[in-house]
């Protein structure tokens, strides 16, 4: 097992959202599957599962899920990537601190989809974000947040930590 990760997975509504709005790929990069998309909020590297879920459980169990929606996009790393943005940043920063965002290393939480990945040095990945520049899809608001086991671009989901419901968003893109 490459580690452990926490995420919102998509709906299928956004995600069907998504795949329609998606440009073409362009050469070099290679696309995420759709079956991968996700919301990652905390990277825990190679942690002991049950351990990481006890912990999972005890700090995000009940917490309010927030809503959420891709809006805007951006390339970091080698990746291309959709914004996820919240009418309450509050609540997504304060899930993502109970999650414990930043024990994989990474200092700050920026929430995203990723959209697709390249690894020789290529202008495509900024292309594409420019592209997906004024894409905003639908609002969600996910029920739980999923443990998933990484390995070799491989996700197997480990268990789900329950939030605390919302009423649904209003409908709309």
């Amino acid at each position: 097992m490459s580690g452990l990760f926490s995420a919102f997975p998509l709906p299928d509504p956004v995600a069907d959202h998504l795949s329609a709005h998606l440009p073409p790929i362009p050469p070099g990069l290679r696309a995420t599957p759709r079956e991968l998309w996700h919301v990652t909020v905390g990277y825990y590297g190679a942690d002991d599962p049950d351990r990481r879920l006890a912990r999972l459980t005890d700090r995000v169990s009940g917490l309010p899920a927030p809503r959420l929606r891709m809006s805007g996009s951006g390339t970091f790393a080698a990746v291309c990537l959709l914004k996820v943005a919240t009418p309450d940043p509050v609540d997504l920063r304060r899930l993502a601190e109970a999650a414990d965002f930043a024990e994989g290393g990474h200092p700050d939480y920026t929430p995203h989809v990723t959209v697709a990945r390249w690894s020789t040095p290529t202008t495509r990945g900024a292309e594409m974000a420019a592209e997906l520049r004024g894409y905003r899809g639908p609002e969600w608001v996910p029920d739980e947040l999923v443990l998933y086991a990484s390995d070799r671009g491989s996700y197997t989901p480990l268990a789900r930590v329950p939030l605390l419901a919302r009423s649904a968003p209003g409908a709309g893109c």
